[in-house]
């Protein structure tokens, strides 16, 4: 199958009309059109709807659109084993939400400037499911909080700490944690790593808490702290700063706690080299705060 005939098919789709989508590949109007048919003649299949001006996809071409970016994709992959300094291709990131405000997107950027011919996706999630994501080989790396366990298969390499704060409302007077931790409570999710860390804390300090609210985002816990609705326990995110307008923030624990975050990859791979540039954009970034 002529990958060419593909990246043609992706075009068409991209572009309102034939016209438009060969201006864009360089070709002529009727190359665009014989590669179509050449691919419909060889799959046995109707691809575009010709009787539609301008003509359109069928059900199955837009099918075979998806699976025309996965070959291209893989290709372009294939085609980076072999360099031997500019990365290629596309690579898939699994992102915890709160590392996508400070940390990732000065690093993408500056991979894009060393790379600028590789193509990034951007998946955000809890890091127990996109570490599976990466053994399942769905995406291709994650930045997430340090597991205490790490999945069978996957190597862990680390970027930076995140101190843990207890948040309190300005108008607050608590001095230590345990006295801010009298107030009704909201919790980071328990469901992620970091949110299971603090609550495995409280336990072993004994500290009772009265929660009123779960909340996956760090950004509306600290909304809802600022507007004296609890307190709580959050990690203090890289690049942010200290202090969110009207929260106060205590350390958590003596001394301070705090989450780890890390890159978990395949060990091996044609993405390794993504996975290692990546990394130094991270840890430079973090060295020079």
């Amino acid at each position: 199958m002529n990958l060419r005939f593909l990246r043609t098919l992706i075009a068409v789709s991209e572009h309102p009309s034939f016209i438009s989508a060969a201006n864009e590949m360089g070709l002529s109007h009727s190359a665009v059109s014989q590669q179509i048919k050449a691919l419909e003649d060889e799959l046995q299949l109707r691809i575009v709807d010709r009787v539609t001006r301008p003509p359109t996809l069928t059900d199955d071409g837009f099918a075979l659109v998806e699976l025309a970016r996965q070959m291209l994709d893989l290709a372009d992959d294939i085609r980076a084993i072999g360099q031997e300094d500019a990365l290629t291709g596309s690579v898939t990131i699994g992102v915890v939400p709160s590392a996508l405000v400070g940390l990732i997107p000065p690093a993408l950027a500056r991979l894009r400037v060393a790379h600028p011919r590789l193509q990034v996706r951007v998946r955000s999630g809890l890091s127990g499911d996109l570490a599976q994501a990466v053994r399942a080989r769905d995406i291709d790396l994650a930045v997430v909080t340090q597991p205490r366990v790490l999945p069978e298969g996957l190597i862990s390499q680390p970027i930076c700490n995140e101190p843990l704060d207890v948040i309190v409302p300005a108008n607050v007077s608590a001095n230590t944690d345990a006295e801010a931790l009298e107030h009704p409570f909201i919790w980071f999710n328990r469901r992620t790593w970091a949110g299971q860390q603090i609550e495995e804390h409280l336990a072993a300090r004994k500290l009772f808490v009265r929660p009123v609210m779960e909340i996956d985002s760090i950004e509306a816990i600290e909304s809802l702290v600022a507007h004296g609705l609890g307190v709580s326990i959050t990690p203090r995110r890289f690049g942010l700063g200290h202090s969110s307008a009207g929260v106060r923030r205590l350390p958590f624990g003596k001394p301070q706690l705090s989450r780890g975050l890390t890159m978990v990859s395949l060990g091996s791979g044609a993405r390794r080299r993504v996975a290692d540039s990546l990394l130094a954009q991270m840890k430079e970034i973090t060295d020079q705060a």
